[in-house]
């Protein structure tokens, strides 16, 4: 509780405390994330059920059910009649490429957002980005409805994946950024547990409208609006972002708006600078993406991290995508992948107590030991064991996932922070995109790409070992002078931001 006192300096951590820690704003905030989490979720999933191979036959003659024939003219399609594979041919041949690169279309969309909305996030603000995403996300959502072609629809597949993307980044920063430190990593993880709702609902739809692909492409595009509403109204700039970048007056007023929504309006008016000295005058100050690659101890850092977030991605889109090639219902094995992921919460409660780094080394070893271990017992127990093995990789990877998230929050300075966040991603996203073409590998060989999705993990707890320090209890970092303290606590740290005060001759209420 805070008694009086005169002219306090704050950096951002303390101001956040004392104008209500986790509050109003950010327990709406939160539920807005929720809400385009699960849309993301959703999204990344649908495919699978709008691409499920139905049963076929060659129509030319009397040949086995569901095998590809040279030359065939025709193929038959059985129920459910109504998939993407179906009603354009996909089964066999290039085309059965093309549905592949459906799934794999909306992740290449992903891949160029991420990249350039990280940079535009960190330039232009977290609030101007993450409305114009979500105004494209649904335009072209609704557009997936009205597709009748193949090549039109992986675009318009890809246009949701480039627009989800930036938002998707933009929110997830700009919540975590009205956060005190200590919260970032429990909310963070709520937030990734989310994802598997989306999952849930994605085989719901799936399942209620499988004789119609495009009706569950329309049921999915039916929150978008309200994501848009909810980011126009409810979301203030970021503090943090404000002071980074030198916008020293806007982040007063952004103080001002955080405490008044928090119920401490007797703050108002009373919040105000005390370091004057302009961002601008520090140029060295002002971080690019090319920050992230130079000193040699940023660059192994950044690759470590960027590495890490590949290794993770082809593992849990592997066995996303892969669960087609599993034995039983893909209805009930999809519900099953999906409902693994929600006990990775905790993942937070060993990270809080044990740190980052270790434990996501050994959720790491353990997701690349049973990914290895599958074709060996896929015909075991009926494909059981192999089921569960699965579950346990995805349960691994998902926990890795939540940690990864603010892990990188934690390890790079304000405005660089969505910048990192996007290359992650963007090294992620190439682990997505070819994840269901080493899936085909399968009808060649059990083996070779479930090893391809292994040796990375091994690779990434190698490089976390060695190249990536503990963020455990420590407060965000707002520039590289910051970073460096987090490999030696006795680095010099340069006072570099403007930073806001409260002057009050009052008792203040906590």
């Amino acid at each position: 509780m805070l008694d009086t006192f005169s002219l306090q300096d704050f950096n951002v951590d303390e101001l956040i405390s004392v104008t209500g820690n986790f509050s109003s704003l950010q327990l709406i905030c939160l539920v807005y994330n929720c809400m385009y989490i699960i849309y993301a979720g959703f999204s990344a999933t649908i495919c699978i059920f709008s691409g499920m191979q139905p049963n076929f036959v060659c129509s030319d003659g009397l040949y086995p059910e569901n095998k590809c024939i040279d030359n065939c003219t025709a193929y038959t399609y059985f129920k459910p009649e109504g998939t993407m594979v179906a009603e354009f041919n996909l089964a066999c041949g290039n085309r059965s490429f093309l549905n592949s690169m459906f799934t794999s279309g909306y992740w290449i969309g992903f891949l160029f957002g991420v990249v350039l909305s990280g940079q535009l996030l960190d330039k232009f603000g977290r609030k101007p980005i993450t409305i114009l995403n979500i105004i494209g996300l649904n335009l072209s959502t609704f557009l997936m409805y009205f597709g009748n072609n193949i090549y039109i629809l992986i675009l318009f597949r890809a246009m949701v994946g480039f627009f989800i993307s930036g938002g998707q980044i933009g929110a997830f920063v700009h919540f975590t950024e009205y956060l005190p430190s200590k919260n970032i990593a429990s909310a963070s993880v709520l937030i990734q547990v989310i994802f598997a709702v989306g999952e849930i609902i994605a085989m719901m739809v799936g399942y209620m409208f499988k004789e119609d692909w495009k009706m569950q492409y329309l049921v999915g595009a039916m929150p978008t609006p309200f994501i848009l509403l909810g980011s126009i109204l409810l979301y203030p700039e970021s503090c943090r972002w404000l002071l980074a970048v030198g916008k020293q007056v806007e982040a007063v007023k952004v103080a001002e708006k955080l405490a008044d929504i928090n119920g401490y309006k007797h703050l108002v008016g009373k919040i105000q600078l005390v370091d004057t000295k302009e961002l601008s005058e520090n140029p060295a100050l002002i971080y690019s993406w090319k920050d992230l690659f130079w000193p040699v101890k940023i660059l192994l850092l950044s690759l470590s991290s960027f590495i890490t977030w590949f290794a993770t991605s082809i593992v849990y889109f592997g066995l996303t995508y892969g669960v087609q090639g599993l034995t039983g219902s893909i209805y009930i094995n999809s519900f099953l992948m999906s409902s693994i992921e929600i006990p990775s919460f905790f993942a937070y409660i060993l990270t809080n107590k044990y740190g980052r780094k270790y434990p996501s080394i050994i959720f790491l070893l353990l997701s690349g030991v049973a990914v290895l271990l599958m074709p060996f017992v896929k015909h075991v127990a009926d494909g059981k064991i192999a089921v569960i093995l699965s579950m346990i990789g995805k349960l691994c990877s998902t926990a890795v996932f939540d940690t990864l998230f603010f892990y990188q929050i934690e390890l790079f300075p304000s405005s660089v922070r969505a910048t990192s966040i996007g290359f992650a991603s963007m090294t992620a996203r190439f682990a997505v995109i070819s994840a269901p073409f080493i899936a085909k590998i399968g009808r060649i060989s059990d083996y070779i790409p479930y090893t391809i999705f292994a040796i990375p993990t091994f690779v990434a707890a190698l490089l976390i070992l060695f190249f990536v320090p503990e963020t455990n209890k420590k407060n965000l970092p707002e520039t590289f002078d910051d970073v460096f303290a987090k490999y030696d606590p006795k680095h010099t740290r340069r006072k570099c931001y403007s930073k806001l005060s409260i002057r009050s001759n009052t008792p203040v209420n906590d």
